[in-house]
């Protein structure tokens, strides 16, 4: 039963279950899961009513690319890796709501009180170690998520800790399980290794012309040349533009761009307030309200009111308290505090910290508002903000340079198509080259993803036209035409001669290495001394009364072939030449294999043999569930 289980634990679809269970709703690009999006007819796939859409998956393409920029591209770079990327992404997608459903269908789910505690300790919720509503609204509003699909989300995240809880709850391991991983850790062996080094005998080894022609005629293909190219390309890139536009900047331009934004360097003044809210669904909100004021007028404590009484659960968890707003009013130039105009004009009215509204209706229900701090407003001084401007006006110029370019590029190409040099001029723009290169050597320019799958295309190794517009990135394109193209073809013989040397030198020196240690390994067996041998190498005996696993006194090669070989029987030592992993070989004679007394087994090592084996266990049963989802889940592609 332990080896079966040892064995399980081994294959990786178990892994794969585990990280379905731990983190199965984090894949990907970020925290949505497919149900977010519903109602697109561009379908890919259903998972038992749930629509998965190409739309959903680009969104969460798109979340990927808002998120690492410029590292996207460059690891996307071609359509080609993009449309492996769309495919991985959608049966992640898919993957996600075959467990979801597996979960709902095993009937797990989370009461409100539980979701509440969940969304409470939530990490991207947590500020210095602690629940902050500031944070908690501020990502709900950069991720757009509802506070219904957060609820949701709680919902799955504590239905898959329950699964994965009781996964853990079943799992157990047997005392003879333990027993037996205690004896597989701890034994010792009893061994001498000869290691005999391929190097030993590399000096002896002579390699004559003839071999060296017979092995390049017999294997031409490992001395293939392959492909290569030189181009002459134009390239035209925003980046490239920026350091002398930055040059170009003038003091005035400065002045008059700081003067024309002033506003956006202006910290408005600003306004933070607490409120308590009863909704319209609660009966007799009004009133309610009105009482709730009543007891503020009469000192009761607002925070702890809002705690108790607050329809808005995010903000009565924090007293009340709301994010900091502008404290202007809306208006067409300005989109005020982002309260309801009825609650912000009862907010802004209050002068002094502490003051309280009256009770205020909005379409939202009724609120009673506390003034909770005011901050006046500043502006950033000019010196502050001079390098920020200079970047901006640049970059403005930059970009409207290789626009104004590009369309030259755009225009000119057809005319000018048959001469690289003449195309260039028309944009001001310099020709120049490569080098040869192939697809594993290529630098530079010539290493860009998109060039690079280009380059060798028929379009460019057949044509003498200047290529059509390549693009690197954004604002980061290149025209290119072959002038020189050397087909795959072998390397002459003379080139790749030392590399056959040293190739049948090796192979010749591992050959005569192995002889040798099975001349000691017969010698051995027909009870011959083998010492004058082993001395004519200069090699001796490496012995070991006690070798564990982990023994650092000898090569972790050499242990790891003493540890391969079966203990021996009868009380004779077991003798075998092994390869090693760096092509030496060892001859080891494997006298005994000494095993613990279990009853000498300490607590702490029990216990954590039992965590072990507990672990294997619930690995097998987390693969068993995972694959039930996949057979009971109805998935339509």
């Amino acid at each position: 039963m332990m080896l079966e289980k040892i064995q399980q634990s081994m294959q990786s679809p178990i892994m794969k279950a585990l990280m379905f269970i731990i983190i199965v709703f984090f894949i990907g690009a970020g925290y949505f899961g497919a149900n977010m999006f519903g109602g697109d007819p561009e379908e890919i796939a259903e998972v038992e009513g749930v629509s998965i859409s190409g739309q959903a998956v680009q969104r969460r393409i798109d979340n990927m690319r808002q998120r690492d920029g410029v590292e996207f591209e460059k690891r996307y770079p071609t359509e080609a890796s993009r449309q492996q990327l769309r495919q991985s992404i959608a049966q992640q997608m898919i993957n996600e709501e075959v467990v979801n459903a597996g979960i709902a269908k095993a009937g797990m789910t989370a009461s409100d009180q539980q979701v509440k505690e969940w969304i409470r300790t939530f990490q991207p919720f947590q500020l210095g170690g602690e629940y902050s509503a500031g944070q908690a609204k501020e990502f709900l509003r950069n991720n757009g998520w509802s506070e219904s699909f957060l609820n949701e989300y709680a919902r799955e995240r504590i239905a898959a800790a329950q699964l994965q809880n009781a996964l853990n709850s079943t799992g157990f391991a047997l005392d003879n399980e333990i027993e037996t991983l205690y004896r597989l850790q701890e034994q010792t062996r009893d061994v001498r290794v000869l290691r005999v080094p391929v190097s030993k005998f590399a000096d002896d080894v002579s390699i004559d012309d003839g071999e060296v022609e017979s092995y390049y005629n017999k294997n031409k293909s490992r001395f293939m040349q392959p492909e290569q190219i030189n181009l002459k390309y134009v390239r035209l890139s925003s980046d490239a533009l920026l350091e002398a536009k930055k040059a170009q900047i003038t003091e005035e331009e400065i002045n008059a761009y700081y003067e024309l934004q002033k506003s956006a360097y202006s910290e408005p003044a600003e306004i933070q307030v607490a409120h308590i809210l009863i909704d319209n669904s609660i009966d007799d909100a009004e009133q309610k309200a009105e009482e709730l004021l009543q007891k503020i007028n009469d000192g009761a404590d607002f925070a702890a009111l809002a705690k108790e009484h607050s329809s808005d659960t995010f903000s009565g968890e924090n007293g009340g308290q709301l994010d900091w707003a502008d404290a202007v009013e809306q208006s067409d130039t300005s989109a005020g505090t982002g309260w309801a105009p009825e609650f912000e004009k009862a907010a802004l009215a209050l002068e002094n910290e502490g003051d309280v509204t009256d009770v205020v209706e909005t379409q939202y229900g009724f609120h009673i508002i506390k003034l909770l701090e005011r901050r006046e407003g500043e502006t950033t001084p000019l010196a502050d903000m001079r390098d920020d401007i200079v970047e901006t006006l640049a970059k403005e110029a930059a970009d409207e340079e290789f626009y104004s370019k590009e369309s030259k590029l755009n225009d000119v190409l057809f005319e000018f198509g048959d001469d690289i040099e003449k195309f260039a001029e028309q944009a001001g723009l310099e020709v120049k080259e490569t080098g040869l290169f192939n697809r594993s050597n290529a630098t530079g320019i010539a290493a860009e993803p998109a060039l690079l799958e280009k380059a060798f295309s028929a379009q460019v190794i057949d044509s003498e036209e200047v290529s059509d517009k390549i693009v690197l990135s954004s604002k980061d394109i290149v025209y290119v035409t072959a002038t020189d193209y050397q087909a795959e073809t072998v390397k002459p013989l003379e080139e790749v001669k030392p590399q056959i040397v040293a190739t049948l030198t090796q192979e010749k020196s591992a050959k005569d290495a192995e002889d040798f240690a099975n001349k000691v390994l017969d010698a051995l067996k027909n009870g011959e001394a083998v010492d004058s041998l082993i001395a004519e190498q200069e090699l001796e005996w490496q012995e070991n009364s006690a070798l564990k696993r982990r023994d650092s006194g000898m090569d972790f090669a050499l242990v790891s072939a003493v540890y391969q070989m079966s203990a021996p029987s009868d009380g004779q030592s077991a003798r075998s030449v092994e390869s090693l992993f760096n092509g030496d070989y060892a001859v080891i004679e494997l006298k005994s294999v000494n095993y613990p007394d279990v009853a000498e087994m300490d607590e702490a090592t029990r216990a954590q043999l039992k965590q072990t084996a507990k672990s294997l266990s619930v690995q097998a049963d987390t693969a068993g569930v995972i694959e039930h989802f996949k057979s009971t889940v109805e998935v339509k592609q």
